[in-house]
């Protein structure tokens, strides 16, 4: 009997090589795992976590993807993003400075950036991100915009005038909201 458990035990283990059962397994990395990951890792990461909605965790990513390689412009106009979407408007502002510092002409992050700013109510460095915006990509609609409004909620209703003259060209509906805007704010 102690043969024959010997033997059975003996074909188990061969058959588990043989099979690869008994080989272990490579298990997926998790993001807990960061002395694994390098900065492109922590970039793909971020992405998937962005486009799951989960912008904390993507920060989170984003943050490490950064301190890893803090030269790399696009995870900090992604850094940026993912902290204005999780509400942090002042490190967002920050962050898409950080990425147009490092490459100026990418229009997206100058874009972001004056949207966050707009938002922030940061209207004077929202004029300046939509100005740089604008040199990037003449004719961009909502950049004239918000660009308008930012001078009017600044109280410089003559540039908003110029923006509105200039949307006109460009989108005359979206010209109409902001003359709209003009009007009611030298009504006040």
């Amino acid at each position: 009997m102690g043969h024959r458990t010997s033997t059975c035990l003996a074909l188990l283990l061969f058959t588990g090589v043989a099979t690869g059962a008994l080989i272990p397994k490579q298990h997926p990395v998790h993001i807990e795992q960061e002395e694994y990951l390098e900065a492109d890792d922590w970039f793909q990461a971020g992405v998937e976590l962005n486009s799951e909605g989960n912008y904390r965790e993507a920060t989170e990513a984003f943050s490490r993807s950064v301190a890893l390689a803090p030269g790399n412009s696009l995870a900090w106009l992604n850094l940026g993003t993912t902290q204005a979407l999780s509400g942090d408007y002042s490190r967002a502002i920050d962050s898409l400075k950080k990425s147009v510092l490092l490459d100026n002409s990418l229009a997206l992050a100058y874009s972001n950036l004056a949207e966050v700013c707009f938002k922030a109510d940061r209207f004077k460095e929202a004029v300046e991100a939509y100005t740089s915006l604008l040199k990037l990509w003449p004719g961009n609609a909502n950049a004239l915009y918000k660009l308008g409004l930012s001078h009017l909620l600044l109280g410089q209703s003559e540039k908003a005038q110029g923006e509105y003259l200039s949307l006109k060209l460009v989108d005359p509906e979206l010209a109409e909201k902001l003359h709209h805007a003009i009007i009611q704010g030298a009504g006040k």
